[in-house]
């Protein structure tokens, strides 16, 4: 079976939910709602599952193939079953609901803030395919600021989830770092203002 969606979101958009309020009562109920999501989200399974995720064709750690001069990211990704196959695809179709219906997900992490309001502004399209136990995902960002952003996403993913399983790395000072380059100067007022309007303090 083939699906296509040329709007999914590649995972990791990703792996914990920002949260995050001032009083005991709402931190519990906020910490219940986040346990809550997480296994909505298969968060659970794909972190104990990390290492069954491999490069189409081998045995290594997956990672994308980029190319900055037509800004795109692509991943071809084999799970070792069809059903860890399809744990990855729900959770794509849970984070695009997030992000299109304007939520946060780790509303604490800048770069996943930045990339948020890329995608909920449309400045990349996503393409998934999946077939089997194998999934292609195809990122095209529109401006330089964009594939900045979805590249520093791409090896989190890779480096630290595929590789070790880790969800907890923040990213913002990688995130802060692109924000202030020359390629980011047209979006650069309009991503400070969301972060400044969406950021919260990490539980």
């Amino acid at each position: 079976m083939k699906i296509r969606d040329t709007t999914m979101i590649l995972f990791v958009n990703i792996f914990i939910i920002g949260c995050g309020n001032s009083t005991s009562s709402s931190m519990g109920n906020q910490n219940m709602t986040d346990m809550n999501e997480n296994q909505k989200s298969n968060i659970p399974y794909l972190k104990q599952n990390h290492a069954k995720y491999k490069q189409h064709g081998s045995m290594l750690t997956p990672v994308s193939v980029k190319d900055e001069n037509k800004k795109s990211i692509n991943w071809t990704i084999s799970a070792t079953s069809e059903e860890g196959a399809m744990k990855l695809q729900e959770h794509l179709y849970f984070m695009e609901n997030k992000l299109n219906s304007d939520q946060n997900p780790r509303a604490f992490d800048t770069l996943f803030l930045m990339e948020a309001y890329m995608k909920y502004n449309r400045y990349y399209t996503t393409l998934v395919e999946r077939s089997g136990t194998d999934i292609v995902v195809s990122k095209n960002a529109k401006t330089m600021c964009a594939y900045k952003v979805i590249s520093a996403h791409s090896d989190a993913v890779s480096g630290d989830f595929f590789a070790q399983g880790n969800i907890m790395k923040n990213y913002s000072s990688i995130a802060e770092e692109i924000l202030a380059s020359k390629d980011c100067d047209n979006e650069r007022a309009s991503l400070q203002r969301y972060i400044s309007e969406r950021k919260k303090g990490r539980m």
